[in-house]
């Protein structure tokens, strides 16, 4: 199965939106691969689906442009962010630690094809929202303006947004590996 991308801190927003790009695509290259007979199935014992994980890094890409796209004067409510940034590798994607074992996946007969292909131009889509947001911030607001959560500052929201889409399509991986 295919290898799943790394992400990696950039000090700029043209490789933040690089990255933003080749990570989404690359997680729809990873769901396009998956075999059929997965796209449907519940997680055992119990959990989302390949269908509904994909939903999820969609709305999660389109819940971050939002924040991102808010005017200054919102995003200045939320105060300042922490001096201190938490490296890439410290970025936590999940609230459900210590989990090693995802359950696994059963073969399903039911499947469609079309939904599959919507939701993959969807992954793309979302993450071109994303980037559309980070273009219309200067390097300065990334860095001085809050996430929505962590203390982090928009460039950390949007490492935090990658790590998590990739952490749920590992999930999906190691799901269908067992």
């Amino acid at each position: 199965m295919e290898t799943l991308p790394t992400i990696y801190a950039c000090k700029t927003k043209e490789e933040l939106c690089k990255q933003v790009l080749d990570v989404n695509k690359s997680l729809a290259n990873f769901y396009k691969n998956i075999p059929d007979e997965y796209f449907s199935s519940d997680a055992i014992p119990e959990g989302w689906s390949v269908r509904r994980n994909m939903k999820h890094v969609i709305s999660t890409n389109i819940t971050f442009a939002f924040w991102l796209g808010l005017p200054p004067f919102i995003l200045k409510l939320r105060g300042k962010p922490k001096k201190k940034q938490p490296t890439v590798e410290q970025i936590d994607p999940t609230n459900r630690h210590g989990i090693t074992y995802y359950g696994k996946y059963e073969k399903s007969k039911s499947f469609n094809p079309k939904q599959k292909e919507k939701l993959l131009a969807l992954i793309e889509s979302s993450a071109e929202k994303v980037v559309k947001q980070i273009q219309k911030r200067t390097e300065e607001e990334l860095d001085t303006y809050a996430g929505l959560f962590g203390g982090g500052n928009l460039r950390t929201f949007c490492f935090f947004l990658l790590k998590h889409n990739v952490h749920h399509s590992n999930v999906v991986r190691q799901r269908i590996e067992s």
